[in-house]
């Protein structure tokens, strides 16, 4: 090394000085206590370098460890990973020797370690050749509760926007599942909504005077489980039921002047480009909901079913809410883990292609516009209070520490784009999606975050 060549000549200069001027017996002490000033120095020397070599080996695991977790999905591939992004953050070139990082899993947690062998420099006069310097990183891989929450209003048969949902809801559902590590602390429930929310069988239990005998989920004549909201504020919170909150049975009367000469009910369901064309008392009753679960069969059967149901409106704010009853652990659900809860996190994705509205004086979740349950019966401010709603739902969700992405389809309208951005846990949570193709790429790239904040260290 060039420095060390001119310390020792530094050094020898000294020697020959103290030489000509003070004697052989000064020449004997000065020697003396050379040894321990350059064996101090080379202490120092030696200790900076391996300070160095640690730091920038810590750097190389952490990234080797994060990239593993994300993925890999079994411990070969993942240590695989991991050496590939451990040398590419310390080449073998760069300080020492590095060793192989070696990779364990135990249960969630993945621990990479590694040391690297350094040369003394100073320290060789003593005998020291060289020296090792290890390091280890752990990433922890959290649970995960995703609720997406989906619209599946008439609006969606156009262009084959439901389709488009389809294909991006199972393509995001497959990245989640794709790693059976991660996949172990994972559920994802499904809220599909449009006039109102659809409990399923769910329903039976919290909708008091409905008796088994009157639901049936292929008997149009009878109730499918579509719930109207609760009174306000109850219809903004994550109330459990009883105690005078209890939902009440969205049943679309048969006097309904939206029907005009519609049979009344209907003998079948008809669909027409994806749309549901049904009449009857269960028209924009949407597909059920499907609460947190870990059966990804279960998910992809709940994706494929949606479909544009017809009449009532956009109500975000309602699909909103069932989903973050979805994510608590409140009843009518109680399959969501309490909130914060180590090592897990909750996230709500809501997706939309149109503003909140009713649909004229159609039956939805807050019955009809002329019944003034909304405190108005003029549509423009009913479709405002629809927005404070929705505001006031999303608040509470991130209060309670839920993570909220919103995503906007086909929307050309700045203002309904920036209440949606407010209603996401950050802008950066937003999304803005044009096209079909645009949704696609939407969904992925939130699957590939939700991976991210999955491996964390």
């Amino acid at each position: 090394m060039v420095w060390l060549n001119k310390l020792s000549l530094i050094i020898a200069r000294q020697f020959r000085a103290i030489g000509r001027s003070q004697g052989g017996a000064v020449i004997i002490l000065w020697a003396l206590a050379a040894v321990p000033i350059v064996v101090g120095v080379g202490a120092a020397v030696d200790l900076s370098r391996a300070y160095m070599a640690r730091s920038r080996l810590a750097f190389a695991l952490d990234a080797a460890g994060l990239a593993a977790g994300a993925g890999g999905e079994t411990e070969v591939e993942m240590q695989a990973i991991a050496e590939q992004y451990f040398f590419a953050n310390y080449p073998v070139d760069l300080m020492g020797t590095p060793s192989t990082p070696n990779l364990t899993v135990d249960g969630g947690v993945i621990r990479v370690t590694s040391d690297v062998t350094l040369e003394a420099t100073l320290l060789r006069l003593i005998g020291q050749e060289d020296f090792v310097v290890a390091a280890a990183a752990e990433v922890l891989r959290k649970g995960l509760e995703v609720a997406l929450v989906l619209d599946n209003t008439g609006s969606m048969r156009t262009n084959d926007k439901i389709g488009a949902l389809r294909t991006a809801s199972q393509d995001l559902v497959d990245i989640l599942f794709a790693n059976p590590e991660l996949s172990s602390k994972l559920t994802v429930g499904i809220v599909p909504y449009a006039g109102t929310v659809n409990l399923g069988t769910a329903a039976l239990g919290i909708v008091s005077g409905v008796t088994a005998d009157e639901f049936s989920t292929t008997d149009e004549e009878k109730w499918k489980g579509c719930v109207l909201a609760r009174d306000y504020p109850n219809d903004v919170r994550d109330t459990p039921s009883g105690g005078g909150t209890a939902w009440a049975k969205a049943f679309w009367p048969s006097e309904s002047p939206s029907f005009n000469s519609n049979t009344w009910p209907p003998a079948s369901t008809v669909f027409v480009n994806n749309a549901n064309d049904v009449t009857g008392p269960n028209r924009a009753c949407p597909t059920a909901v499907t609460p947190l679960t870990n059966d990804k069969s279960i998910l992809d059967d709940a994706v494929d079913a949606m479909r544009a149901w017809r009449g009532g409106g956009t109500f975000s704010n309602v699909g909103m809410a069932w989903g973050w009853r979805v994510l608590s652990p409140e009843a009518p659900y109680t399959g969501a883990l309490p909130y914060e809860t180590p090592g897990f996190d909750k996230v709500a994705i809501l997706m939309t292609d149109g503003r909140n509205n009713y649909a004229g004086n159609d039956y939805a979740a807050y019955e009809y516009l002329s019944q003034g349950n909304l405190g108005t019966t003029n549509n423009t401010v009913a479709n405002s209070v629809l927005n404070n709603r929705l505001a006031e739902v999303c608040t509470n969700m991130k209060a309670a520490g839920i993570i909220i992405y919103t995503i906007t389809f086909q929307l050309t309208n700045s203002t309904t784009k920036t209440f949606y951005r407010n209603c996401a846990s950050d802008p950066d949570k937003y999304f803005d999606s044009g096209n079909n193709d645009a949704l696609q790429a939407t969904f992925h790239d939130i699957a590939e975050q939700l991976i991210n904040l999955r491996v964390t260290k």
